[in-house]
């Protein structure tokens, strides 16, 4: 009898293990068979479970004459039962056994050759073993998987039952590429192995078996399988079977032949090949994408910075792309994700030039709003538009503290002011946009703009004074000042946003802010009548019509701070509505004083 205690822990394994030291101490770490919701810079995995699941022998004759394809006929009392065991191992492209690489447990030293076990007297066994190899992480290894398989007599050495070294001679033997195609890894799932005969196994080079088929297809028979010539000679197919089950956890290789393509560009030579990769890199699966986002990003940015796109006409290819995984990660979905995202752009984004090269995709796309080839990259890309952002001043930092570098100086100078310039012509290019009443498709756009333009602002702080920014703002929103029906609603949001967001914090740009403010939201409301609107009553605070600054309560002394540009509105006969009743009859009592004392304490 076997007892078996279990004791949960909570928190980080690393932690766990240092508070409970006498416990814990030496104990082997299992990881989980596949990736954790989130997979952050710096966890790394790369292996492959290999799950020997189960095996149909009907062929198998104890010590006898194999039967091959054509002259086996299927029927009972043709074939006696056997004890078999499968012996797995990982060879390269020439044969040769990769020694230590699978694991049959944690805790346990690796082997080069793992022995499955032997079920007495089933030919049908369900074997259930679970393996593990470790795959390198430098190369793509051109690495297959070897089986090979033998008759187990109860008279034989308990070393050998048990998995000692195997004398006898394999009756027959299967493969499985990792890389079947030389470029994307196995896909995960159940493969049912074709069995070939293993009478002159050591005749038998690689290049004869790996250009033959070493699984079935769903629905596919043996005899549909084309073996070739010279095969068929030497190791002609069994009727025999065998199922594993793979499952790949690697932050290193991927199923996915465009994304490994992508990821190993520098590869590639010509310049339509890679464009090609591109335009199908938007099509990978989601799933795929987000466990390679360092990598993905870090291939684009390097395509963008290579000499191969000099002359820059493989940009928007890449900035299309780069839009696609931001996309992903921004949907709800993969929100996980997004801290992910802010790690790589901080902590391991390094290209200096990135920058040139997105703000010039972006104008590119808002010179033609409306084309049918700009129209829907543009507002797939404004939905990321403060991500895109962040690239782009992450990269002007990194510039920047490049030039520090080697002295700086009136070259550093002129790269900056480039830089702001290159900005202002983007914003620019948005306000020419947001101005546009023609054709009505270009509403759609206008209203994302409208969501996003609030987002983009922290990254613009960065570059710009508060001052510049607010009139960067301003700007903005004037060119939406005529807007109608829902575009009109998320103007008015837009305003809110503004109000709300780290530029009212600044005094200097509080009273800029407030003074537009106010000519923005005045057309939105109705006559003012300065009788039945005006009439003191205490404590009865009439509703108040003409301007809504919908502004929280902890805001309300920063409007009093800027209390003269506020009643500088007020005198031209505009009243406030605050959205709280005790600020909104505490700015009528302003209201009243202002009309009676131009002094405020």
């Amino acid at each position: 009898m076997i007892a078996i205690s279990v004791k949960i822990f909570h928190g980080n394994a690393r932690t766990t293990v240092k508070e409970n030291t006498s416990l814990l101490l030496d104990t082997p770490l299992i990881l989980r068979l596949g990736f954790p919701d989130v997979v952050f810079p710096g966890e790394d995995r790369n292996e492959l479970y290999i799950k020997l699941w189960s095996g149909d022998f009907p062929s198998a004759h104890n010590n006898s004459a194999r039967r091959s394809v054509g002259p086996f006929m299927r029927g009972p009392g043709t074939f006696t039962t056997s004890n078999i065991q499968v012996t797995v191992e990982v060879r390269d492209a020439h044969g040769k056994t990769v020694e230590n690489v699978i694991s049959q447990g944690t805790g346990e030293p690796n082997v080069s050759q793992f022995h499955s076990l032997v079920f007495l007297r089933n030919n049908q066994p369900t074997f259930g073993e679970l393996i593990k190899l470790a795959l390198p992480w430098k190369e793509l290894p051109q690495w297959h998987l070897f089986f090979t398989f033998r008759y187990r007599s109860s008279r034989d050495k308990a070393s050998k039952v048990l998995g000692g070294e195997a004398g006898d001679k394999p009756f027959a033997f299967a493969f499985l590429p990792l890389f079947p195609d030389g470029r994307a890894f196995l896909e995960d799932g159940s493969h049912t192995l074709v069995l070939y005969r293993a009478d002159r196994l050591s005749q038998i080079i690689p290049d004869t078996y790996l250009g033959a088929t070493p699984w079935l297809q769903n629905g596919q028979r043996l005899e549909q399988l084309n073996i070739p010539a010279e095969l068929q000679r030497t190791a002609p197919m069994i009727r025999d079977v065998l199922v594993i089950r793979s499952s790949l956890c690697s932050t290193r290789h991927t199923q996915n032949p465009v994304l490994s393509d992508l990821l190993n560009w520098s590869q590639i030579h010509e310049k339509e090949a890679l464009s090609a990769v591109l335009v199908k890199f938007t099509f990978v699966g989601e799933l795929e994408i987000v466990k390679f986002l360092r990598d993905i990003f870090g291939s684009l940015f390097a395509i963008l910075a290579s000499s191969i796109n000099q002359a820059g006409d493989m940009d928007h290819l890449v900035f299309n792309a780069l839009v696609t995984v931001l996309g992903i990660v921004q949907d709800r979905r993969f929100s996980n994700f997004q801290p992910v995202l802010d790690i790589y752009i901080q902590q391991h984004f390094k290209y200096t030039l990135a920058s040139s090269h997105i703000i010039r995709s972006m104008n590119h796309m808002f010179a033609d709003p409306t084309g049918s080839d700009n129209a829907s990259p543009l507002r797939t890309a404004l939905k990321v538009w403060h991500y895109i952002f962040k690239f782009i001043v992450r990269s002007r930092e990194l510039q920047r503290a490049k030039e520090a570098g080697v002295g700086g100086g009136a070259t550093a100078e002129h790269l900056e002011s480039n830089f702001r310039r290159d900005l202002r012509s983007h914003l620019a290019e948005v306000n020419k946009m947001m101005a546009t009443t023609s054709p009505p498709s270009i509403i759609g756009t206008q209203t994302i703009a409208l969501q996003r333009f609030t987002s983009i602002l922290p990254e613009l702080a960065q570059i710009f004074s508060t001052v510049e920014v607010v009139s960067l703002a301003t700007a903005f929103a004037n060119t939406v000042s005529s807007a109608k029906g829902k575009l009109a609603v998320w103007k008015l949001v837009m305003f809110l946003q503004l109000v709300k967001g780290f530029l009212f914090d600044n005094a200097q740009s509080r009273a800029i802010l407030v003074e537009s403010a106010v000519m923005w939201i005045k057309p939105h409301f109705g006559r003012f009548d300065e009788y039945t609107q005006t009439q003191w009553k205490a404590f009865d605070f009439a509703p108040l019509s003409s301007l809504s600054c919908w502004i929280s309560f902890n805001r309300s002394w920063s409007i009093l701070r800027s209390l003269p540009t506020v009643m500088r509105c007020v005198r031209s006969r505009t009243t406030l509505i605050i959205c709280f009743p005790c600020c909104r009859g505490m700015l009528f009592f302003l209201y009243k004083i202002s009309h009676t004392s131009h002094t405020f304490v």
